[in-house]
């Protein structure tokens, strides 16, 4: 878990528990970096991290909202869209399934049981923090998830263009879990991929990973017409 997921999580933590429920809003940053003995730069991305997943709120000029059940809709949640105005969303959704198709396809030529079986823990540490409500669990998960298939893929050039634009991915990633009706979605369409890799089948494990990209879309209100599929 990286910094900024430990304090996304103490935070997660915190409005889980109501401390700020009254004000309905988070206290100033210099305050929690304070209380949280962070640094305010890891406080801001924690932040918008909560906010992709559609804990949180922004408001220029009047601070940090807790969002309130029954307010996720799918255009809010694309409004939370934190590259708005460089990167259509869609964009984002058509390149990434490219990229991860390719890895999942390099990955079914390589893997083995080391490589299965971490990728299942994975999948049990989602749906271990899913049963808790822990959205930032679920979403390090994920995000572990992905990785794992990308190392395993073995490419070096893959990895690095993936590295290049994780901040923008990882984003794209968190949103899909604003949807509380649809998060565990992902669990059994984690398992489908790590099933259609067990073949060795590059054919099934690019099929597999194209229709959890294009239902991570669907999940975030995309209609995601891949080419090809």
């Amino acid at each position: 878990m990286t910094t900024v997921e430990r304090v996304a999580q103490q935070l997660q933590t915190r409005i889980r528990r109501k401390e700020w429920a009254r004000r309905g809003k988070l206290p100033g940053q210099r305050q929690l970096s304070e209380e949280l003995g962070v640094s305010r730069a890891s406080l801001r991305e924690a932040i918008t991290m909560l906010e992709s997943l559609g804990l949180l709120r922004s408001e220029a000029g009047r601070g940090v909202f807790i969002v309130r059940p029954g307010e996720k809709t799918a255009d809010a949640i694309r409004g939370r869209w934190r590259f708005q105005g460089r990167y259509a969303l869609r964009d984002v959704y058509l390149v990434r399934n490219e990229l991860e198709e390719l890895a999942a396809a390099m990955a079914a030529g390589a893997i083995t049981r080391a490589g299965l079986a971490r990728l299942r823990v994975t999948i049990e540490r989602m749906r271990a923090a899913a049963d808790a409500g822990n959205l930032v669990g679920m979403s390090e998960a994920d995000r572990a998830f992905h990785a794992h298939i990308f190392e395993i893929a073995g490419s070096p050039m893959l990895r690095d263009i993936a590295e290049g634009i994780a901040d923008v991915i990882e984003s794209s990633r968190q949103l899909a879990f604003a949807d509380r009706e649809r998060v565990r979605e992902p669990i059994d369409e984690h398992l489908r991929i790590v099933e259609a890799l067990a073949t060795g089948s590059p054919k099934a494990a690019r099929a597999a990973m194209r229709a959890h990209i294009r239902n991570a879309a669907d999940r975030v209100g995309l209609a995601l017409g891949i080419p090809g599929a």
